[in-house]
């Protein structure tokens, strides 16, 4: 006979398993979540070994990284961005700037007057040499606007806006945009709206 005492010792000890498959399937997750992860830190360096990662440790990057002891340089940064700017680099791939190189004719791709509108860092450290040695630097990518960021790229620097911007991470303004959208381009309209480009010619603000 099946007493009250047994029946609430067979409940407990089904809540105990219960419980006990709970835990082992969420730890499972976060294991399989955390190999994935490095997997995929993995899988980005070796697609881009020109590319330096942020896993300094935290007490040295600003003093390691300080402006004063080293100089910025460029790094591709659409692929080293999207890490943690993944919204803002979706968002991007959707604009003109994407696809910048694409649209300059031939003819004028020996032209470094024009080909600095068309690519990141031409003629800087780290930055844009020829569509064959640094094809990740083709196109306006993030750091055309925004700055060489090696100094800047790291995690707790970049959580701290006035370190970063200490570091040499730059905030676009209308000057930014019309260091290439002037009357020096051929395909200038007559005037640029600071205002509407913003809109439709950059990722999405805050995304």
């Amino acid at each position: 006979m099946v007493t009250r005492e047994m029946r609430g010792k067979t409940v407990l000890k089904r809540r105990s398993i219960t419980w006990a498959l709970f835990v082992l399937v969420a730890l499972a997750t976060s294991i399989g979540l955390a190999f994935a992860w490095e997997s995929g830190d993995r899988t980005e360096r070796a697609l881009h070994p020109d590319l330096a990662f942020a896993d300094t440790p935290s007490s040295s990057v600003v003093a390691a990284h300080s402006p004063s002891i080293q100089e910025a340089v460029y790094e591709g940064g659409r692929t080293a961005c999207r890490r943690c700017h993944l919204a803002q680099f979706r968002s991007w791939q959707r604009t003109p700037h994407a696809g910048a190189f694409e649209t300059l004719p031939e003819e004028n791709r020996g032209d470094p007057n024009c080909v600095r509108c068309h690519v990141t860092g031409l003629g800087q450290p780290g930055g844009f040499t020829s569509i064959e040695e640094t094809p990740n630097l083709a196109n306006v990518t993030c750091e055309a606007c925004h700055g060489p960021g090696s100094l800047y790229r790291y995690e707790d620097i970049m959580q701290d806006r006035d370190a970063a911007i200490a570091a040499g991470l730059r905030i676009p303004d209308e000057q930014t945009c019309l260091s290439c959208h002037n009357d020096e381009s051929p395909t200038f309209p007559g005037s640029f709206d600071y205002e509407a480009m913003k809109a439709a010619g950059v990722h999405d603000i805050g995304s």
